[in-house]
């Protein structure tokens, strides 16, 4: 038996270790184009701040890898799939019998198509390789002001670790609040002060609509008319499922990979997990959704008839003094709700009977504890109902 996975990021590596874990013996080769083993993503805006090494992001030592006799080549593309022969073609021309494949190819960051794109000094901020790209400029640029453009979770991290490393940073969102998909107006004003309070700045419902300058960056132009003077612009504005060669080799593919219950494609010994992947509708784009898709796909490879039910959504906001967790569907109607508010704290509950159905919390990590409990049905809902009281 031989195990192929396409990608070494947290779900293809995780499928790889779950493999191992129960089938000693069969061959495992997991195929990625990046230079490094798998790394901790929700880190990397720590590496971006200058307050970690690349080695500190691993989960994992590398030298697990060999341990496990699991086989990664490295800087290595998938060009083809063949769901007939069962056969991966690389970017060399070599080719790969495989019995059960693995896609773990991850996501793209979005780039909107706007004039000055490429000059230099325009980043989107995705891996290790992306934040060295940044990290090299913004010593040498001309200016110390830079745009991000998203005030969503990983827009506002990446501007507060490149304050931290003192810049003057300006965040340009377009709807007329910050984490829109995750605060409601009032969670989203309280974040906002604290975090000018730390030195960002904010543009609300706008967007950027051209970047000037001769080679490098030099202006953002906002379709207000606002323009800013910065030397690098960052945007920070999604994701998209990486699905090319699921769809050259003929898989169900919408806005992700389709995937069943067990992880398995359209094609029954072709399964996917993390980023690139639709279930029920949902394409996660979140880190423990990838690790937990990876994990089951791995086992469910091996044999395993272990289902996935999905992962509850919800986010961590990274930055150092601000503590916030949000969870859950905020637009789900017909529901009970309770709000506490105390300084420089914010809470709102949303439940139906005994179910909980979303949380925010802003500034107080008892109660961000609690609700991430009861949100994973750790603990029951009158617990937070009386905390919150």
């Amino acid at each position: 038996m031989h195990y192929c996975i396409i990608g070494n990021g947290v779900a293809g590596s995780e499928a790889a270790l779950a493999i191992r874990s129960v089938d000693n013996s069969s061959a495992i080769t997991i195929i990625t184009q990046s230079a490094y083993h798998m790394y901790y993503r929700p880190r990397l805006i720590e590496y971006l701040a200058g307050e970690i090494k690349p080695e500190n992001l691993y989960i994992y030592k590398p030298t697990v890898y060999d341990e496990k006799r699991i086989e990664i080549l490295f800087k290595t593309e998938v060009v083809d799939i063949d769901k007939n022969d069962k056969m991966i073609t690389l970017h060399n021309g070599s080719k790969i019998k495989y019995d059960k494949l693995c896609i773990a190819t991850g996501a793209a960051p979005n780039m909107p198509d706007i004039t000055g794109k490429n000059l230099k000094g325009v980043f989107t901020i995705r891996d290790i390789e992306d934040a060295d790209a940044i990290i090299a400029h913004i010593e040498n640029a001309s200016n110390k002001n830079i745009a991000v453009v998203g005030g969503g979770l990983l827009g506002l991290e990446t501007a507060y670790s490149l304050c931290k490393r003192g810049f003057h940073v300006t965040v340009i969102e377009f709807f007329d609040r910050l984490l829109p998909r995750q605060l409601d107006s009032e969670g989203a004003a309280l974040l906002q002060k604290l975090l000018e309070q730390k030195g960002l700045e904010f543009i609300l419902s706008d967007s950027v609509t051209n970047i000037i300058g001769d080679s490098y960056v030099q202006k953002v132009q906002c379709k207000s008319g606002k323009e800013l003077n910065a030397a690098t612009v960052i945007f920070s504005m999604g994701i998209k499922a990486r699905t090319d060669l699921a769809k050259v080799c003929g898989l169900a593919v919408n806005r992700g990979i389709v995937i069943n219950n067990y992880l398995q494609t359209s094609e029954p010994d072709i399964f996917a997990s993390g980023d690139p992947t639709e279930y029920n509708g949902i394409c996660y784009g979140i880190w423990p959704a990838a690790r937990q898709q990876g994990k089951l796909a791995g086992l469910n490879m091996a044999g395993a008839r272990q289902e996935y039910k999905g992962t509850l959504l919800s986010v961590l906001l990274k930055i150092t003094g601000i503590d916030l967790y949000s969870a859950g569907d905020f637009s789900t109607q017909d529901t009970k709700s309770i709000v506490h508010k105390a300084d420089s704290i914010y809470a709102k509950f949303l439940y139906n009977d005994s179910e909980p159905v979303a949380a925010m919390v802003i500034g107080d990590m008892n109660i961000i504890k609690l609700a991430r409990n009861v949100m994973e049905k750790k603990a029951e809902i009158n617990e937070l109902i009386k905390m919150l009281s």
